[in-house]
């Protein structure tokens, strides 16, 4: 016990020994000169493109960037700022732009009216200068009738290799909407006339369906103008110029079968001045029935057309036609009526047997 009491204090008296005072230690840094900075005055700040009158007395803040501009602005500065910069132009608009006509290239494939009776529908467009080619119930009960119409113009400008289908104009009668629905010759001709599109010919037509019904709107059907000569529903589907060969033979033969058939009723016909013959045709019970699925607002494209020239028939590939003609249609829409395309084909084809 005395040992470990005789240990314990002489730790103790080591460790007092070892321990250290420290003493205090300053350290002396050299000052820095202080310089003054001379920053110019600014006279004006642009904020959110508003030039503002800078209080001097006071700095700027804004939580957006802020440009900077010296009142006199020196030629080449990256600050020189234009007169009237930030200034709201006025944009003046076209008083000659009517409903169907391109605006920011962008045109509208139907135009609407209010609902009237077929037969007023007639007289408007015979009164405005336009002929009947055709009158097409497209349902059962009649409630939605077809009218295929022309004009001197189109027949004339149509009358060209692989252009015929631009012949007519197509135009619904939609008592369910209440409404006349008429595919717009603009975006018409600009399809179908690929780059033989005549802008004056499609104006003049426009503006005769504004005298017929003078109440016209475009539809939400809108379509980039620049694109329609390549329009199709989506990649690695048909364009205009994938028509479909359906029967081959002289124009006249096929004319004549195209009359004489029972399978498939021939709707209407009309000649054009190269030759050549639009036809349409009423398509079997059973294909038909897809404009129900997708929507009788735009049904017109019925009768189908087929252009007879050059000793064959051919159509519009339909997943172009029915494309172009429901420019909304959507995927999934479209896939409920995949197997139509080639029953159209098959229906078109036995017009000829």
């Amino acid at each position: 016990m005395r040992k470990k009491i005789i240990n314990t204090i002489a730790i103790t008296s080591l460790l007092a020994a070892c321990t250290l005072q420290a003493e205090p230690y300053t350290i002396t840094v050299p000052k820095v000169p202080s310089v003054d900075a001379k920053v110019p005055l600014v006279d004006y700040v642009i904020v959110n493109g508003k030039a503002t009158k800078v209080d001097h007395t006071k700095s700027v803040k804004s939580e957006q960037t802020a440009t900077v501009v010296k009142k006199k602005s020196i030629i080449g500065s990256s600050h020189r700022v234009p007169p009237n910069y930030g200034k709201k132009e006025k944009v003046k608009e076209d008083k000659n732009i009517i409903a169907g006509d391109v605006k920011n290239n962008r045109v509208p494939a139907y135009l609407f009216s209010a609902i009237t009776s077929i037969d007023k529908a007639i007289k408007n467009l015979k009164e405005a200068g336009f002929k009947i080619v055709s009158k097409y119930k497209v349902d059962k009960k009649g409630k939605f009738i077809a009218l295929v119409f022309t004009n001197d113009d189109l027949e004339k400008i149509s009358a060209q290799k692989s252009r015929g289908f631009a012949a007519s104009i197509r135009l619904l009668v939609d008592t369910k909407n209440a409404r006349i629905s008429i595919l717009n010759p603009v975006y018409m001709t600009k399809a179908y006339m690929q780059d033989s599109y005549d802008k004056k010919v499609a104006k003049k037509t426009l503006d005769a369906l504004h005298v017929a019904f003078k109440d016209l709107k475009p539809s939400n059907d809108i379509i980039k103008f620049t694109r329609l000569p390549r329009y199709q529903f989506m990649q690695n589907m048909p364009f205009y110029k994938d028509m479909i060969k359906v029967a081959s033979g002289s124009n006249e033969s096929l004319l004549k079968k195209a009359r004489k058939s029972k399978k498939v009723k021939l709707v209407y016909e009309q000649k054009l001045a190269n030759g050549a013959t639009l036809i349409g045709i009423k398509l079997s019970k059973r294909t038909g029935k897809f404009v129900k699925k997708i929507g009788y607002q735009n049904s017109q494209l019925l009768p189908y057309p087929i252009l007879i020239e050059n000793n064959e028939a051919k159509i519009l590939d339909p997943k172009y036609y029915i494309a172009l003609m429901y420019p909304r249609l959507s995927m999934s829409e479209f896939m409920t009526i995949a197997t139509v395309p080639g029953a159209i084909q098959k229906d078109c084809d036995r017009v000829f047997r």
